[in-house]
């Protein structure tokens, strides 16, 4: 029996993406799942499943954290091999980390926003039926290759997951190599990211802090954000409406920032906003307000142009944010919100605060103002 095909909502309808699977709603023109059988665990499929991760073509290979049950983990570990960094675990965590349903849409919106098109999963026979069901969702969502690597006796919810997609299978070290080893079509565009050269994670202490430019006056808001004290004078960065004449905005201190950026900053939303923040020096405060044009509404706070490696979490951003279900496709985008590409709520602001320091970025001090001088009249 062939299965139904997904519904599809009607376009006026709001709709939260929720990393949740059934069996009667499988698409059955995607790829089908591999099946690499390894029963007696042999360090040949390994070895070659971890030399196969290759980010610039679209692969990644994942071995998931031993015994990590709880249903976040296995997106953890995705958004891990996809050269993030969560924050490390003597801070305290941003409110998304405990969520599973945003850990996946975070994983979502990166997996589409950097082209990944096949995942490896390592010993996938240790994960959890959950997040069997997590993952099968993100295959749905982002139309990837799947491949599980089932290194021993497969288990129960395994076999009910293989029942209702099409797979197929490959049982020698010499089949498992020639397949990991060659590449799927689509493969991603042959563009220079900052992600390909991670920055070191943590940062040294000696690390160079870098100044936001100037706070722009507008839009007005109520900045409420304390700085971690550094070392030295920071070297300020240019603004991107007035750069100094000797320095454009793909100078070697942006490109040092993006990578900071794009490595330690594991959020697509907080990401986006620290490098708005870099290359304009808005305020935590003033990010949920910032408008994008249309043709309604033609004033805009963000730059028309914005360099290739700030574009690209830009769109991871707008991505995460369709995930999130905010916006109505039936609306005008000036009504809808669609023109607000920052949707912070103000706890978020903290968080994003903090992914600014730990990328080693601190906010301009705000000019002194002058009271105005009292006027004495002679008696």
């Amino acid at each position: 029996m062939t299965p139904p095909a997904p519904t599809t909502a009607p376009a006026d309808t709001i709709c939260k993406w929720t990393p949740n699977w059934s069996p009667d709603r499988t698409d059955p023109q995607l790829p089908p799942v591999t099946v690499i059988t390894d029963p007696h665990d042999q360090p040949a499929y390994t070895t070659s499943a971890l030399a196969a991760h290759q980010p610039a073509q679209g692969r990644i290979a994942v071995h998931p954290t031993p015994l990590g049950t709880a249903p976040a983990y296995l997106a953890h570990d995705l958004i891990r091999a996809l050269g993030k960094h969560l924050p490390p675990p003597n801070t305290d965590p941003p409110w998304w980390i405990g969520n599973a349903d945003d850990s996946w849409r975070v994983t979502a919106a990166w997996t589409q926003a950097l082209s990944i098109s096949h995942y490896i999963i390592c010993r996938a026979h240790r994960i959890t039926g959950r997040h069997l069901e997590h993952l099968m969702a993100l295959r749905e969502r982002a139309r990837i290759h799947l491949t599980l690597i089932v290194s021993g006796p497969p288990p129960k919810a395994l076999n009910n997951v293989l029942s209702a997609v099409a797979h197929h299978s490959l049982d020698t070290p010499e089949a498992a190599h020639h397949y990991l080893h060659t590449p799927h079509p689509p493969s991603p565009p042959s563009s220079r990211y900052p992600w390909w050269q991670p920055a070191p994670f943590p940062g040294a202490d000696d690390e160079a802090w870098y100044q936001l430019p100037p706070r722009p006056r507008h839009p007005r808001g109520e900045p409420e954000e304390a700085t971690t004290s550094f070392r030295g004078t920071p070297t300020r960065l240019p603004s991107h409406d007035n750069p100094p004449p000797d320095t454009t905005l793909d100078s070697a201190h942006h490109d040092v920032i993006a990578q900071r950026i794009h490595t330690r900053i594991a959020h697509p939303l907080y990401a986006a906003a620290v490098a708005i923040r870099a290359l304009t020096g808005y305020g935590t405060d003033q990010l949920p307000h910032l408008l994008l044009p249309t043709p309604a509404e033609p004033r805009a706070d963000l730059p028309a142009q914005l360099p290739q490696w700030a574009a690209l979490l830009q769109h991871a951003a707008r991505l995460y944010t369709d995930l999130q279900g905010y916006i109505r496709p039936d609306l005008p985008a000036h009504l809808s919100g669609a023109n607000r590409p920052l949707r912070l709520t103000s706890w978020e602001r903290n968080d994003v605060a903090h992914a600014t320091e730990t990328c080693r970025l601190i906010a301009a001090p705000t000019p002194a103002t002058r009271p105005n001088p009292t006027r004495r009249h002679k008696r």
